[in-house]
Formats: structure tokens, C-alpha cells, sequence
């Protein structure tokens, strides 16, 4: 029990911190971090300068900022918390605790050795952590509540609550009704309101609807308190009297202040303690007797001859025997039979040796089960030295077993589809290639993608993508037969070998039916979808004679695949290797372009057809590697995406597109700029917040900037396309459609849709002199875009015949070499001038 205790106090705050972290830079405003606790449901945002954590911005803060200043666009280092309290990994829990409470704050970072961020733990993690050896005091929810709850009539503002409560130091308060219920507001409330509507705070509180008041009983205990904190979600609880009023509020923060550890730990020892007197004090055995009755570990006390004198309420329910049944009887009532003479004759050579046994033991439940539990046992002496009794304790270990095997099953198969998961599918892969290399067989590596998976989670759900990944896992496993492994590395993708293969040419036959079932109808929500996959072969050893590499072409091959087109397959090949090399290399320093200075962007005029004056440019943007020379934006700007690059490289372009617009109207050539946004970054990023955010940095009029969209945003993320667009043209920030008429989007989304432009493509301008039908189709697409009310811009005018035809067609604005190349800014400004002055 001893080495137990040395255990419990040992825990380290690596253990229970969150590591999944919301993090936001210190550009960004109040507003977007409000967004960030309100979807994700935290107390608190990290502000970061990259990965180095500078400072936290709790409820309060925001709290505070928005109901004194009512500003919202103020970044967020001018009103975080800090320095920013940090602990290292191995520090204990007890230790963070004392600190958070000495200095009355709520959370903390956890930092590596490098001081780079690691997680995150909150006071509500370390009351969790806790034991039971923190709560077996058993003192009362009243002791430790707060006696004077702030109360505020529902007739109040939402404002002047918030204010309260803020400067109060509470993290919560009660709302009277006039009818006599009491409703709770809590920092949480607080936060989802203010994400949503800012003018919402002078409103009465009786138009919101909160949370009705739940209340226990002044005498329940902490540790009760507790449990009903964890079964129902809450934060706070209300404390009533005898006559049902409530008398005290009591939250996770009352408990986590009143945990007394070294007082609960003396406790603890003094029960390990074989040499101490039982008897030596009255006070004593009071406190021992209370611990005992309300510990969650079952105690056992014996005689010198072995015979059960007492039991605790948990010896009851962990062995489902009542205490008169087993009072004077052997413990072997309840023996397994699962350990021999020689086990139990070693325990009792070392309770006389050393006067403690502590191990891992089978006993039998009074209902015949068999379950294993952890038992520690303790010999008690008179002041001569004899052993007068024998104290036992112990806890089930039944959902600690189960647990085990279910994180042993996690580390080798998948959750989700049960299939192997990488660990386990590399060992098949591994044993695979020996077994072949030893009978000179041929081994085929097949990955798979599923195309455009991502929309079925985005339209249904999680929970039912889950159910689609289960269903397509088993017709592949029902595909294969005995014929090879499948395994689900992650995602959507799914591994395949193929073993004991005469002949290369037999996979193709595979492939077929592998597809054809692949693509068979999947039923969701009463929705019939079909599902595609971009699929990649490589062959043992014909493409590589190692795992790594076999791994590495497979991928190759399932990325041209994509490249094609998607539902398709594709076989590695020495050009896939070239170019899956050349892409490596362009990974490598792509990764760094952005810190060295790398990337330029050139500016292409828009120009009014009908009057021939500028009317803005589009900012393009150009890579420039010293190693590679210029890069094409077809290159590398998927690889970004797929890098997760796209993010950081798309921030860049806007706040330089801003800046040279700021630069511009500063030289009295005020003109609207236009940048291309990906479609990645409207589904990972809020693209509206941080162009109001530069453009109010920057101190540019939104006349003068404007975002360019591809119809595939639509695609990947229709609902976050469309609220940062109507966000965007609500602040008057111009919205066009690029490359129209090269997706696959519904025509639906853009009629619905207050955008401000579209722009064809110039693969439908390049032939409208000699082909009739690209004629006609440019023309439909102007008539079509004016019926909408959209402005039309051509791309890709390169000769006087193509603009005449879109004068008479009625195309508003146009770009193109006719008028101007891409030009740096150096030469942009010079062309512009002059055309301003002429």
C-alpha cells in the first residue's frame, strides 16, 4: 500500500492534461477567439507567436473586454492574461493545484523541455485526476460552497449580468423568475451568446433561454457532489435546506480549493502503518471508523487467527456478500480456486517476514463470477510485538483489465472498422515480403483513397461516415476473401495485400471487382450515395524490395490516380518514381519558402470593356526557389494543400495584397485588389474574420479589396463557403466566381448565392473566334450571369477579334495579354500610372 500511495502522489500533470489545444495567434481579434470557445466548447484560448505560447484568453477576459469597451476587433494580445503560468510535464498534480490556487487562477500550459507547447489544464482536469483518497473526509457540499451566490431578476440585462458576475470573481449566477423558478447563467452561456450577436448584451435576461437550476441537499458530501457533477455534465450546483431554498451555489472551483491532500494522505499511511496503535486515541479511531465506512476500496479487518471481525460498505458492493454473512467466517469464502497452495503459502511467508503482501489476487463474486482485484494486506501489532489482527484492502480490477485489452485492441486494429491499423498492417507487410522473398513470389500493395469522402461527414455526420468506412471496409474484406490482408491506416484510405500472385496480370481482375463493389449504392438517412476511389498498385519486388519504398510508389501510384481524374487506378511506374522523387524535393523546400522570403506576387489588370479604365487587379502568386528555379502555382500550390501549408501561404498572400492596396490609395491610385482563396482554407480556417481583421489592421477601405473562389469550394464545403461569403459582402468586400464553368458544383449554390462576379475561364475565350459552340456557351454564360445580376469578367483575352465579340456579347470587364501580363509591383505601379494619368 506503501508503493501504492508513493503512485498516486507521484501523478504527473502529462497524464490528465488536454493536448488537443485551441490555439490562436496574437494578431488575431476577441471576436474570433469568442468563435473559437463557443465551438469547441473551452474555457480558455492559448495565444500564441507561432507554437511559443505568449499568454491565455479565459471567458473572463473576453468578459471583460466586450462589456467595457464593447469592441470586438481588438487583438488579442493586448488583452490576454499574462505572463502565462507554464509547468513542465513531469510536474504533479498536487504541486499545479497549491500553485493554481495560490494564485487564484484556473489554468495552466503545459511546455516541454524546449518550452514548446504540449497542452493545456484547467482546475476541472485536476479535480477529475483526483482519487479517492482526496474525498473520503466526507465533508459536506455546504462546507465548501458559496454562501452568497450572486441573483440577479430576469428583468436585468444580459450586460449588466455578465459585469456582475465578472467582477464579482464567480463563474456563475442564479436568474429569478417572476414565476419564483431559478435559472443558472454560467461563463459558458456567456461565451455562446457573445459568439453569436454582440448586440444581444442590452437585451433582458428573461429572453434567453437558460438552464434551469439544479439543486442537492446542504448535508450530501463532496465526493457525492462530485459524482453527480460527472454523471450529468454540470458545472454548478445549487445547495438547498431542509425546506427546499437554496442557500449556496457550489462549482468545480469550491471543490478543487477546499481538497486538503496532506491531511487525506496522513490518513491513508496511518492505515498502512503496521507498528501504529489502533487504539492510541478515541479521536483517532473516530476518524479511521469514517474513512473506512465511506472509502470506495473494499477493507477487510481480522483476527489473529484470521476469522473476518469487520467490513466496510464496499467490501459488500465489490463481493455482493452482505457483512453478517461473512462476519466470522475465513476469508477463503471467497476464494477463486484459480491460485494454488504454493500462491497463498508465499503471501503468508512474507506477511511474517515483512508484515505486508500487496498483489494482484482472483476472487469469487457471491454470484459465481470470477473478478480480479488488487489486494493489500497489513499486519497489526500490540505494543509486544504480536499480531493482534490483519487489515485488508482492496479494489476490483475488472474495468481496469477491460480496459487494458480494449487500448491493447486499440493499438493493433482500428476502431472504427475493426480492420488491422498501420502498426499491425506494416508487420503483415513486413512478414509478407520474407514469406516471398523465400518462396520467389510476387506481392502486390495496393492503397486506396475514397474520392471526396469528406462531403459525406460535412453533409451526415461523423457517426454516419463512420457507418459508410464500416460498410466499405466489409465488401472489401468479403472481396479478398483468403486471398490477402486489408488494413485502415487512417481516414479514408485503406491498405491491401495481395500474396502468393503467379503473375502481375491477375490484379487488374482484382481491381475490376474491387471497384464495382466499392461504387455499389451505400444507404444513408434514407439517401442513396455512391462512392468513389483513386486506387495505386505497386509489386514486390518488380517496384521495390523493402516495406518503406513498396509503401512509398503505392502512394505514388494512388496520387496520379487522383491526378487522373480519381475513380480510377494507376500502376507505379519509373515516371512515378521521377516524379514522386521531384515532389519529395519540392516538399522539402517548400516547407521553408514562406520563411525565407520566397514567394512574389504579380499583379493582371481588370479592364472595363466598354470604357477601357482599370477597375483592379488580381493578385497572383509566384514561387521563386533558389533551387528550383520559378515554380508553377499548378505545382505546388495542391502540394501546399495537401501539406497543410495552404493556411500560413494564404495568410501571406492576403496581408500582402492588402498592404500593396494600402500602399496604392496612399499614392493616390486607389484600386481594388483581388486574391484567389483556396478551398482548403475555407474549410479549415475563417477566412471572413481574418480579412476583416488586415483589412481594419490596414486601414483599407473593403471597396478595395475583394477574394476570388473556385466552384470546388462549394464542393468541399458548401456551408462555410457560403456564411464567409455572406459575411465578407456584408462588409463590402467584393465576391467573384473564378474558372466558372470548369467545376462540378450545382448552379443552385451560385444562384442562391449575393456574390458579385464571375469570371469564365479562358478555356471556353481561347476558341470563341473559330468555334460556334464555345461562342455560343460564353454567351449563355454572360446572359445567365446578368440574369443573376452578376458582373461577368473574361479571362485569357489575348487578340482584338476576341474583344470585340465580348463588347458585343456584353462581358463587363475582361483580362488578359491583350491588355497586360502579370507584373511584379515594380512594374504593376509604373503600367497603372500611366493609365491613371491617360
Amino acid at each position: 500500500m506503501q508503493n501504492e500511495l508513493k503512485r498516486l502522489d507521484a501523478r504527473r500533470v502529462m497524464d490528465i492534461c488536454r493536448q488537443d489545444v485551441i490555439t490562436c495567434q496574437q494578431q488575431d481579434n476577441v471576436s474570433s477567439a469568442v468563435r473559437l470557445m463557443s465551438d469547441y466548447n473551452i474555457g480558455s484560448v492559448i495565444v500564441c507567436n507561432d507554437r511559443e505560447p505568449l499568454g491565455i484568453l479565459t471567458r473572463r477576459d473576453a468578459m471583460r473586454v466586450i462589456t467595457e469597451s464593447g469592441a470586438t476587433d481588438i487583438p488579442v494580445v493586448e488583452v490576454m492574461s499574462s505572463p502565462l503560468i507554464s509547468v513542465k510535464t513531469d510536474t504533479t498534480v498536487d504541486e499545479l493545484g497549491i500553485q493554481l490556487m495560490s494564485c487564484r487562477i484556473r489554468h495552466a500550459v503545459v511546455v516541454d523541455d524546449q518550452g514548446s507547447l504540449v497542452g493545456v489544464v484547467s482546475e476541472s482536469d485536476i479535480v477529475n485526476s483526483h482519487g479517492l483518497e482526496h474525498d473520503l473526509f466526507m465533508r459536506s457540499i455546504y462546507e465548501v460552497c458559496n454562501h452568497n451566490p450572486l441573483r440577479f431578476p430576469d428583468s436585468c440585462s444580459l450586460k449588466y449580468a455578465i459585469e456582475r458576475i465578472r467582477t464579482a470573481g464567480h463563474t456563475a449566477a442564479m436568474i429569478e423568475g417572476s414565476d419564483g423558478d431559478l435559472k443558472i447563467i454560467t461563463e459558458t452561456d456567456v461565451i455562446q451568446l457573445m459568439a453569436r450577436r454582440y448586440e444581444l448584451l442590452e437585451k433582458p435576461l428573461h429572453e434567453f433561454t437558460f438552464k434551469k437550476l439544479m439543486s442537492v441537499p446542504r448535508n450530501i458530501s463532496i465526493f457525492n457532489a462530485r459524482r453527480y457533477f460527472r454523471k450529468h455534465g454540470f458545472r454548478h450546483l445549487g445547495v438547498v435546506n431542509d425546506h427546499q431554498q437554496v442557500i449556496g451555489l457550489a462549482s468545480y472551483s469550491d471543490i478543487l480549493r477546499n481538497v486538503e491532500l496532506d491531511y487525506i494522505f496522513r490518513l491513508r499511511e496511518l492505515l498502512n502503518d503496521h507498528t501504529h496503535h489502533l487504539n492510541e486515541t478515541r479521536n483517532h479511531l473516530r476518524i479511521i471508523e469514517k474513512v473506512i465506512d465511506s472509502s470506495m476500496e473494499g477493507i477487510v479487518i481480522c483476527n489473529a487467527e484470521g476469522y473476518i471481525q469487520s467490513v466496510n460498505p464496499a467490501f459488500t458492493q465489490i463481493t455482493g456478500y452482505q457483512d453478517w454473512e461473512v462476519i466470522g467466517s475465513n476469508p477463503n469464502v471467497l476464494s477463486s480456486g484459480r491460485h494454488d497452495k504454493k500462491f497463498y503459502q508465499r503471501m503468508w511467508q512474507q506477511l511474517k517476514l515483512k508484515g505486508r503482501w500487496q498483489g494482484e489476487i482472483w476472487n469469487r463474486h457471491k454470484d459465481g463470477r470470477v473478478y480480479p482485484e488488487w489486494l493489500s494486506i497489513t499486519v497489526i501489532e500490540n505494543d509486544h510485538g504480536d499480531v493482534i489482527q490483519y487489515a485488508a484492502i482492496f479494489h476490483d480490477l475488472t474495468e481496469i483489465k477491460r480496459s487494458e485489452a480494449r487500448i491493447n485492441k486499440m493499438s493493433y486494429f482500428d476502431e472504427v472498422t475493426h480492420l488491422a491499423n498501420r502498426r499491425l498492417f506494416n508487420d503483415r507487410l513486413n512478414n509478407a515480403l520474407e514469406y516471398a522473398a523465400d518462396k520467389n513470389d510476387i506481392v502486390s500493395l495496393i492503397n486506396l483513397d475514397l474520392d471526396w469522402f469528406k462531403t459525406i461527414n460535412d453533409r451526415f455526420g461523423q457517426s454516419e461516415g463512420d457507418l459508410v468506412l464500416k460498410e466499405i471496409a466489409r465488401r472489401i474484406e468479403d472481396t479478398l476473401s483468403d486471398a490477402g490482408s486489408v488494413a485502415r491506416p487512417g481516414g479514408d484510405e485503406f491498405s491491401i495485400i495481395l500474396t502468393g500472385l503467379d503473375s502481375p496480370n491477375v490484379v487488374p481482375l482484382f481491381l475490376d471487382r474491387l471497384t464495382k463493389v466499392i461504387s455499389s449504392p451505400v444507404l444513408i438517412q434514407d439517401t442513396e450515395i455512391r462512392l468513389t476511389a483513386s486506387i495505386g498498385i505497386a509489386f514486390y519486388p518488380q517496384d521495390a524490395e523493402n516495406p518503406e519504398d513498396l509503401l512509398r510508389c503505392a502512394d505514388a501510384a494512388m496520387l496520379e490516380a487522383k491526378h487522373l481524374g480519381r475513380n480510377s487506378y494507376s500502376f507505379f511506374s519509373s515516371e512515378l518514381d521521377r516524379q514522386s522523387r521531384s515532389r519529395f524535393e519540392m516538399t522539402a523546400l517548400l516547407q521553408n519558402a514562406l520563411a525565407k522570403d520566397e514567394f512574389r506576387l504579380f499583379y493582371q489588370p481588370k479592364v472595363c470593356l466598354k470604357t477601357g479604365h482599370i477597375l483592379g487587379v488580381e493578385a497572383l502568386l509566384r514561387w521563386f526557389s533558389p533551387d528550383l528555379g520559378q515554380v508553377s502555382p499548378a505545382d505546388f500550390i495542391p502540394l501546399a494543400e495537401d501539406m497543410g501549408l495552404i493556411d500560413q501561404i494564404g495568410d501571406w498572400v492576403i496581408e500582402t495584397a492588402i498592404k500593396q492596396a494600402k500602399k496604392w490609395e496612399t499614392q493616390q491610385m486607389p484600386i481594388s485588389v483581388a486574391v484567389n482563396v483556396s478551398a482548403r482554407q475555407f474549410q479549415r480556417g475563417n477566412v471572413a474574420g481574418r480579412v476583416v481583421g488586415l483589412l481594419n489592421r490596414y486601414d483599407l477601405p473593403t471597396r478595395y479589396f475583394g477574394i476570388e473562389l473556385t466552384e470546388t469550394s462549394f464542393m468541399h464545403s458548401a456551408d462555410k463557403t457560403r456564411s464567409a461569403i455572406t459575411e465578407l459582402l456584408s462588409v463590402g468586400v467584393s465576391v467573384a466566381i473564378d474558372d466558372f464553368g470548369t467545376g462540378y458544383s450545382s448552379l443552385n449554390y451560385i444562384r442562391t448565392l449575393s456574390i458579385s462576379q464571375l469570371k469564365i475561364d479562358l478555356s471556353f475565350i481561347r476558341n470563341i473566334e473559330t468555334s460556334d459552340k464555345d461562342r455560343r456557351l460564353v454567351e449563355a454564360m454572360i446572359a445567365m450571369a446578368h440574369a443573376m445580376d452578376y458582373k461577368v469578367i473574361a479571362e485569357g483575352i489575348e487578340t482584338q477579334g476576341q474583344l470585340k465579340l465580348l463588347r458585343r456579347m456584353g462581358c463587363d470587364q475582361g483580362q488578359g495579354f491583350l491588355f497586360s501580363r502579370p507584373q511584379p509591383e515594380d512594374k504593376i505601379t509604373g503600367w497603372l500610372k500611366f493609365a491613371f494619368e491617360s
